[in-house]
């Protein structure tokens, strides 16, 4: 015999719907309750700027600058050399003095048309002298060699005035008579001593011409004691 009680057809199983709202309270409690694995996650850092002042300092082991690869030092400068100054004379003058000036140079000189060709000077003492005359017997230019001793005597005359020319050789004169006939340029350089002449026109009245004569002696010497 069956004891348990029959079930009627018109009972009601009010204990199902009980049943499903303890068990939507028990997954509501444990959804907003501190064990939540979402509720608990630290907020993303992502995308967030670090305040001044914090974060990794610079140099530390964690930094980018201490991962960073130093850059190789910077090769020393190669120094600059100081140009020298450079004499007035190179100490190698041309064998041949003929060869320091063109005929065009000479033209512009002495203001006569050329050709004017170089021929150098008779010997003294029976030995050659350095130098070189360009032109004809009433117009030349003329560059020579000469002892210190003449210029130490021209210094001492009072028929001669001197007036130094700056820049000219080591030291250099301009050098006239009283009476301002036929002007010279003496100059030094590396060593020897120079003359320098120009003649425009060889004629009893040519001292009519000194001023352009000393004035091309001038320029002239200039020019050549950059190349003696």
């Amino acid at each position: 015999m069956d004891r348990r009680t029959p079930i009627t057809s018109g009972r009601r199983y009010t204990w199902l719907p009980a049943l499903a709202l303890a068990a939507v309270a028990v997954a509501g409690c444990s959804s907003s309750g501190g064990g939540s694995t979402a509720a608990s996650a630290p907020p993303s850092t992502v995308g967030t700027a670090t305040a001044p002042g914090t974060g990794t300092a610079p140099g530390t082991p964690n930094s980018p600058a201490a991962t960073t690869p130093a850059a190789p030092p910077s090769a020393t400068p190669t120094p600059t050399p100081t140009t020298a100054t450079t004499p007035a004379g190179t100490g190698k003058r041309p064998a041949d003095a003929c060869t320091l000036l063109t005929s065009p140079q000479v033209v512009a000189a002495v203001g006569t048309a050329g050709p004017f060709r170089g021929t150098h000077p008779d010997k003294v003492d029976g030995k050659e002298v350095w130098g070189c005359t360009w032109g004809s017997p009433q117009s030349y230019v003329h560059i020579r060699e000469t002892s210190p001793t003449v210029l130490a005597g021209l210094r001492t005359n009072p028929e001669y005035t001197l007036t130094p020319l700056p820049g000219v050789g080591e030291e250099a004169y301009l050098v006239k008579r009283k009476d301002g006939f036929r002007p010279e340029v003496y100059f030094v350089s590396s060593g020897h001593l120079y003359s320098v002449e120009v003649v425009k026109d060889r004629s009893p009245d040519d001292e009519v011409n000194a001023p352009a004569e000393a004035a091309a002696a001038s320029g002239l010497a200039l020019a050549l004691s950059k190349l003696v």
